[in-house]
């Protein structure tokens, strides 16, 4: 049985890693900034930490063999939480004697140019040279994500303006969580294969499966990005077609979560 942190434990992707890893018999606390993890939570331990100021840090990893990193702050204080918090992290876990420090990072963070995929290039680097031994994975759009951005992009009535030719590969955040709980069971293998899923499609492809499943009606109007970031998504930068491991299709997980 192994002590496994989980930063980000309140989040979608957190909160299923933590389900993998209890059925497995590990003892799992998850953290985060809030002071408790809401409702549905899997019944594992609890600490309360800020990546962000530093407090809480040295509690959460006390007694922890394995840290599981997937608290991000996002669009949100990107550098202050993904860079100095992930560094913050580290020297708590350094300090506690953490053996095993897994990371989850995207794919194509180093051919894609944005400012959120360049801090979480500065995280892995960090992971690297920490001198905690580690595992870091990078895995494609998760399909909860695809979902936000589409409802926030068709929330007026009958249109909706859409850069169409992104090529995107998303991924079922439960595929990656079973992933990730493998990792912790194999012990640090370093930097390991992308993961994506199954299929790729164009944002257009992708926003018309949506709207299909939603049966919601839209007049798709392309949206032409200018830029290096649009070109990079436009030859599928950001996806690793030699690694689609995982299970669930877009259309799958959206007819999942319509059942539910």
């Amino acid at each position: 049985m192994r002590n496994v942190l989980v930063t980000g434990g309140a989040g979608q992707l957190g909160r299923l890693i933590v389900e993998q890893l209890r059925a497995a018999g590990d003892a799992t606390r998850g953290m985060s900034r809030r002071a408790n993890p809401g409702t549905d939570w899997p019944g594992a331990a609890w600490s309360q930490a800020d990546l962000e100021t530093g407090a809480g840090l040295a509690a959460a990893t006390q007694g922890v063999q394995t840290v599981v990193h997937t608290a991000s702050g996002g669009n949100r204080h990107t550098r202050q939480i993904d860079v100095e918090g992930t560094g913050r992290l580290l020297d708590a876990a350094r300090a506690a004697g953490v053996a095993h420090v897994v990371y989850v990072s995207i794919v194509g963070i180093d051919r894609v140019p944005y400012a959120y995929g360049a801090s979480k290039l500065a995280a892995e680097n960090l992971v690297r040279q920490s001198g905690i031994p580690w595992s870091i994975l990078r895995a494609t759009q998760f399909h909860y994500a695809v979902d936000a951005v589409l409802r926030f992009m068709t929330r007026l009535p009958l249109v909706a303006l859409l850069p169409l030719d992104f090529l995107l590969q998303p991924v079922a955040e439960g595929d990656v969580a079973r992933r990730l709980a493998q990792i912790v069971r194999l012990g640090p293998t370093c930097r390991l294969e992308d993961m994506g899923g199954p299929e790729i499609h164009t944002s257009g492809a992708l926003a018309r499966i949506w709207l299909k499943q939603r049966r919601l009606h839209r007049a798709i109007i392309p949206l032409w990005l200018p830029g290096k970031t649009a070109g990079a998504l436009r030859r599928g930068g950001n996806t690793c077609p030699n690694e689609a491991t995982g299970s669930e299709s877009w259309e799958a997980w959206l007819q999942r979560h319509e059942r539910r």
